[in-house]
C-alpha cells in the first residue's frame, strides 16, 4: 500500500475519490468517516427516526461508492453525497408522507439548485484529529468481527489485497470472498454508526 490511513486523511476529496476508483479501500473509509456525520445531519432534515436516518445514511454511501465513477470532480464531493443522501431519504418516504409535509413528490437527480441549502464544509484542525480517531475506530472494529469476516476485512481493507489474491490465499471461491467482504463492510459501517462520540 503506498499510503497509510493516517496519510490518506490529509488528502483532498478529489484525491481520495481517485484512489477509491483504483480500489484503494482505505480511501473509501476516509471518505465515509469524513462525511458520515454531515450526511446524517442532512438526512435528519427530512427524516426524524434515528434508526431510519442511520439506515438511509448507510444506503446513501453504498449508492455513492457504487456510482463513484459518475462523480464530477468539478463539483464538491459534499454536494454530490448530500444530494444522493437527500434523494435516498425521499425514496424512503411515501408519496403521502411527502405531500403531508409539503416535501417534493419526486426526487431530483443531478440539478444543483439546492447548493445554497447544503451545509458548508470548512476544514479545521479538529477534523484531522476526528478523521484519525475515526480511522483508528475502523481498525479496532475490524478486530471485533467474527474470525472469517475479520480475516478478509484485514486483507482487503488494511493490507489492500484484491478479491482474487484473497481467494487464492485462503483457498476460497472468489464469489464467497466478495460476499464476505461486502458483509464485513456493512457490519463495520453499522458499528461506526453506533459510535459517534467524536463526531
Amino acid at each position: 500500500m503506498e499510503a497509510t490511513g493516517s496519510k490518506l486523511t490529509n488528502l483532498t476529496d478529489q484525491e481520495l475519490v481517485r484512489l477509491a476508483l483504483e480500489q484503494n479501500q482505505v480511501a473509501f473509509i476516509v471518505l465515509y468517516t469524513r462525511y458520515n456525520s454531515g450526511v446524517k445531519s442532512h438526512i435528519a432534515h427530512y427524516v426524524s427516526q434515528k434508526e431510519d436516518i442511520e439506515d438511509i445514511c448507510l444506503e446513501s454511501f453504498q449508492k455513492a461508492f457504487s456510482q463513484l465513477a459518475s462523480y464530477n470532480p468539478e463539483y464538491k464531493f459534499s454536494t454530490w453525497i448530500y444530494r444522493i443522501a437527500r434523494n435516498t431519504a425521499f425514496d424512503h418516504l411515501s408519496r403521502h408522507d411527502r405531500e403531508r409535509t409539503n416535501m417534493p413528490t419526486t426526487s431530483i437527480n443531478d440539478e444543483l439548485v439546492e447548493l445554497k441549502e447544503l451545509p458548508a464544509t470548512m476544514h479545521n484542525p479538529e477534523e484531522d484529529i476526528i478523521n484519525q480517531q475515526e480511522y483508528d475506530k475502523w481498525l479496532n472494529n475490524i478486530e471485533k468481527l467474527k474470525e472469517d469476516y475479520r480475516t478478509v476485512a484485514r486483507m482487503n481493507l488494511i493490507e489492500n489485497f484484491g478479491y482474487k489474491e484473497i481467494a487464492e490465499a485462503l483457498d476460497m471461491p472468489i464469489n464467497t470472498v466478495k460476499t464476505k467482504i461486502r458483509r464485513a463492510k456493512a457490519m463495520l459501517l453499522k458499528m461506526m454508526d453506533y459510535s459517534d462520540e467524536v463526531l
